[in-house]
């Protein structure tokens, strides 16, 4: 059986599971259904049962699709469950799909998303979906597990642990071949039968390599930002690329956001310093940010002038100016006053 990934746009999607397992019934072959696994969770020892999945999941018919943030790569799906709940997925171009149904108004899907990443703080819950799933006769034969992996190929809650063959496929999202190292890596992982000891096995038909990077348990700051957007109020700007410095904080240029959030941004002769709005005022290469008169607000990173652009702490925006969001999440730095993220 071999799965492939398919583009968004068309939405046909490939797909990958979850947390506790996700397993469908198959009359020809001996799948554990996610029941067992749940009824061996009841005996774990203690130690065990604590641990939590990497993923999570939300199952549900599909409501409505429409495109997300005007974009023609992402796609913003509502669905509710069998119990009448809503919930929103939002899928991107790297969101791997496990079967080449087509996603459309009435199918049933089920979405994995990690528990990790920042989420808005709203109702209904809006979820990133790294893997999903469209229920129909293919995939009632297969069971599919997406979790983080650790050095021995067990799931992170226990549940499932890998015995690699020569025959099981390994592949990035975007199907090419993966030849590194499985281990403390988040994957996707498609499989039939396996043992009924705990934590179950099974010799995997593929696996999809979901993190590129090994996953490490301190968890560093954000790489390589320069690459990424800058999103500011829902909207992509055009600016100068963010820096990470040596410490590691996200450095963004200053004029660029400021004015998408409505600040007039000008430099001060008297002062020698950069005034923005009315209210707020920063000098080069000091530590201190005045805000409205108040004392001095402190962020640990002194605003820098590169090339002629002066860059600031992304913090900045939070702290000093007062926005609600400043973050960064999805490969973005994102900046708005919307409802609070955790």
């Amino acid at each position: 059986m071999k799965f492939k990934k398919v583009m968004i746009g068309i939405l046909a999607l490939s797909m990958l599971t979850s947390t506790a397992g996700f397993a469908f019934a198959n009359d020809s072959k001996t799948i554990e259904p996610i029941k067992m696994i749940e009824e061996k969770q009841e005996i774990m020892p203690i130690s065990e049962v604590i641990k939590k999945s990497q993923f999570a999941t939300f199952t549900g018919e599909v409501k409505e699709i429409k495109d997300f943030n005007d974009s023609d790569e992402s796609q913003f799906i509502s669905l509710e469950n069998e119990d009448g709940e809503i919930a929103n997925v939002i899928l991107k171009s790297d969101t791997y799909a496990i079967n080449d149904s087509k996603i459309e108004e009435g199918s049933t899907i089920t979405a994995f998303y990690d528990v990790d990443k920042p989420m808005i703080m709203i109702y209904p819950p809006q979820y990133t979906a790294e893997v999903i799933i469209v229920k129909n006769e293919e995939t009632e034969n297969v069971n599919i597990k997406v979790d983080l992996f650790d050095e021995n190929l067990v799931s992170v809650e226990n549940s499932l642990k890998l015995n690699v063959s020569n025959d099981t496929e390994i592949i990035f999202k975007d199907g090419s071949d993966f030849e590194g190292e499985l281990e403390n890596r988040k994957l996707a992982v498609v499989y039939d039968i396996s043992t009924r000891s705990i934590p179950a096995q099974t010799t995997p038909i593929e696996i999809i390599v979901l993190s590129e990077e090994i996953e490490e348990d301190d968890n560093e700051n954000i790489n390589d930002v320069s690459s990424m957007d800058i999103v500011v109020n829902n909207e992509k700007i055009e600016s100068e690329n963010a820096f990470s410095n040596e410490e590691g904080t996200v450095m963004v240029p200053l004029r660029a956001i400021s004015e998408s959030l409505g600040f007039d941004v000008t430099w001060d002769n008297t002062a020698q310093g950069v005034k923005i709005g009315k209210a707020t005022f920063l000098n080069i290469g000091e530590d201190n940010y005045t805000y409205m008169k108040t004392a001095p607000i402190q962020l640990g990173t002194a605003p820098e002038l590169v090339e002629g652009v002066t860059y600031v702490p992304l913090s900045f925006f939070k702290e000093v100016l007062k926005m609600n969001n400043a973050y960064v999440f999805e490969n973005q730095i994102v900046i708005n006053h919307n409802i609070i993220m955790e």
